[in-house]
């Protein structure tokens, strides 16, 4: 500090002696500080982009500090799509973070956005992306970034471990890539686990799918009845017979991947297994017609 105001006291004296020696000043020199001066380069700012991996989980990214990372090497989450909002949202003072108390223009903007980033991750994988094992995201800016008026978000497809619903770090794209066949333990309370095929098990995973949203979380046979419905036409597929013949081959098991709160900000993917109740057996049920099941 010291130093600082010593050359600076030099630099004054030395002009002051100059100009009492009467000594001109150079060719092409006016002698004005704040004339023709280049103007410095503006601040350059980062964009997501598709196809970018990254590493982290947050709702939130400062993409100066974010770890993005080739995706062949170990990463947790793959961009599959950028958007931006807009409207009255962009006019908020913050970003549209995810919670069950969110209120409007946030829940419509999050549910805008997770309609944007189901159909274009789809676009982006060749088939649709609803699987157990995967699940999409949005990730917004940080709010100082919001503030300095980024408004993009990012939809980002993970794959997960269905045992803890934990985010798995994987290397490769996602895309191209043809999930295995998952065997499940389903007890009638309690959490499922997958399990190898070549175990005794008593369900299988069979397919997801989006179900339109309802005024009321479903509670009731009668409110389950048209999920059950859906889930029968998937298994039926998976296993090769007809959605009739499934209601008399095997029981259902269903459940969300997010809870019924969220639902009204798009998140309504439903799952559905094959389910033999206290029954058991070795093998996929997979392309089987409904042969050897319990």
């Amino acid at each position: 500090m010291t130093g600082r105001r010593w050359l600076a006291v030099g630099v004054t004296a030395l002009a002051v002696m100059i100009g009492v020696a009467g000594c001109g000043l150079p060719d092409g020199v006016d002698g004005k500080l704040a004339d023709k001066w280049a103007m410095p380069p503006a601040a350059q700012q980062l964009d997501p982009k598709t196809g970018e991996c990254h590493l982290g989980g947050s709702e939130q990214v400062v993409l100066m500090s974010e770890l993005t990372v080739d995706c062949a090497k170990s990463h947790s989450r793959e961009t599959t799509y950028v958007g931006e909002f807009t409207g009255a949202v962009g006019g908020l003072s913050q970003p549209p973070q995810l919670t069950k108390t969110i209120g409007e223009p946030g829940l419509s903007a999050q549910a805008t956005a997770y309609a944007e980033c189901d159909k274009q991750t789809s676009a982006y994988l060749g088939h649709k992306w609803y699987d157990m094992r995967l699940r999409v995201e949005v990730v917004m800016p940080s709010d100082t970034a919001w503030k300095a008026g980024r408004r993009w978000y990012r939809c980002e497809l993970s794959e997960m471990d269905p045992d803890n619903d934990s985010v798995k770090s994987r290397e490769g794209s996602l895309k191209g890539v043809t999930l295995p066949v998952a065997c499940m333990s389903n007890p009638e309370s309690g959490r499922s686990t997958v399990v190898t095929c070549t175990t005794k098990h008593n369900a299988e995973y069979a397919g997801s799918f989006l179900t339109p949203m309802v005024g009321k979380e479903p509670t009731t046979t009668k409110d389950y009845e048209p999920i059950h419905t859906r889930c029968r036409a998937l298994i039926a597929t998976y296993i090769g017979a007809t959605a009739s013949q499934v209601k008399y081959i095997t029981g259902t098991s269903i459940w969300w991947e997010y809870d019924y709160e969220y639902w009204p900000m798009g998140r309504r993917v439903v799952h559905c297994a094959l389910w033999f109740n206290k029954k058991t057996m070795v093998g996929s049920a997979k392309g089987k017609h409904g042969r050897n099941l319990p």
